[in-house]
């Protein structure tokens, strides 16, 4: 491999990443859309959302330790090929069916290359803590970019053309999907033997049980109003609402992400699940019709609590409570609480607003969020 090839080898797995977070979010703006027009409820759009995190949770134990077993090349390529599958299952087939298949695809993809690129980033960068440092910064950037600008490029491109269905950013992403493929083939493998177990069973460190359920409401709002909200805007006939709320949910909580990084991990925690609770009732305020700018600033502050303060503040304790090996087990751990989360919470929202309408399923939500956030609180304090 040329030495300015090899200079750049972590820059082009972060763009693999990118690729693959990109899969994830593009398709966010549609969901109401794709809804109304194939006659779907609002459970069986979350049905169809909550086959990422089912997907992510169902393989967890494989998918973890599979970079030191099959290398981390193989698992990066691998993520984005699914990555591109699910983009060109919706390309082909827009609907919730084929909605629910690409959120398989992208769970998978994204197990494949969580452990993969950080560590493949690192080992390439020339490994100790400077290299971990600089594919951390990396792949860091790369998720929460890829996550913040897929739905905005789909909003922006519906926007402009409302008649393209699937939009253009489809084709671009399979185009960008298949360059990084071609890049991410030239790069070594950096694992030079197989080591470690084929399963791994996810940790629960002493201590962390109040923090790591916290983010059960935290990504239970998140992918609410990812669903439930996007639906019940495009049913009244305002189909780019729900999708603005959803994007601007995201980059706002990403871009703060920092705030919550410098406090306690307790305190971040508890003041994340304040913010949940006055960002929830604004949200779903903002949908029975409190207006667009208490949609927005709700679901700007459900962003902030969640990824600003519960999701670090818990990610933080997780990660203080553990040492060697067991850190990543128990990070494991972490991950299938929150993605539990990110599936049963909207879906048990969308099957309540077809059995007993929207007010009184939101009702509810908020009611659960609000209870819940006291509970932990406490016991976080405690």
């Amino acid at each position: 491999m040329p030495e300015p090839a090899r200079r750049h080898a972590e820059l082009v797995v972060g763009l693999a990443v990118a690729a693959i977070g990109l899969a994830t979010t593009l398709p966010l703006p549609l969901y109401g859309m794709l809804a109304a027009r194939g006659g779907y409820g609002t459970g069986a759009l979350a049905l169809a959302f909550a086959c990422y995190a089912a997907t992510l949770i169902v393989t967890a134990p494989l998918l973890g330790p599979l970079p030191d077993r099959i290398g981390r090349k193989p698992c990066v390529l691998l993520g984005v090929v699914l990555a591109a599958v699910s983009t060109l299952v919706l390309t082909l087939w827009p609907s919730i069916p084929a909605l629910a298949v690409a959120r398989v695809a992208q769970g998978l993809g994204m197990g494949c290359v969580t452990g993969a690129a950080t560590a493949w980033a690192a080992e390439l960068a020339g490994g100790g803590a400077a290299g971990g440092r600089r594919a951390a910064g990396i792949i860091a950037a790369a998720t929460i970019g890829s996550f913040g600008a897929g739905g905005v490029l789909t909003l922006a491109s519906v926007a402009i053309w409302p008649a393209w269905v699937p939009p253009p950013t489809f084709a671009a992403h399979l185009a960008f999907a298949a360059l990084l493929l071609l890049l991410t083939a030239r790069l070594p493998e950096t694992l030079a033997a197989p080591r470690g177990p084929w399963l791994s069973r996810p940790a629960f460190p002493p201590g962390t049980l109040a923090t790591t359920l916290a983010i059960l409401p935290g990504w239970g709002a998140t992918a609410t109003v990812l669903t439930t909200v996007q639906a019940a805007m495009a049913a009244e006939g305002r189909p780019l609402l729900g999708p603005l709320a959803a994007c601007g949910m995201m980059i706002i909580g990403l871009a703060a992400q920092q705030t919550g990084r410098k406090m306690p991990a307790g305190r971040a925690v508890r003041l994340g699940l304040g913010v949940l609770v006055v960002g929830g009732a604004l949200t779903f305020w903002g949908v029975l019709g409190g207006g667009l700018l208490t949609l927005l600033a709700g679901a700007a502050m459900v962003g902030i609590g969640t990824y600003a303060f519960v999701y670090p503040g818990g990610l933080a304790a997780v990660a203080e409570a553990a040492s060697g090996e067991d850190r990543a087990r128990a990070v494991a751990g972490y991950f299938v609480v929150a993605h539990a989360g990110f599936s049963a919470v909207p879906l048990a929202v969308g099957l309540a607003v077809d059995a007993f309408g929207i007010a009184a399923a939101l009702l509810g939500a908020w009611l659960a969020l609000a209870g819940s956030a006291a509970v932990l609180a406490r016991a976080v304090r405690r």
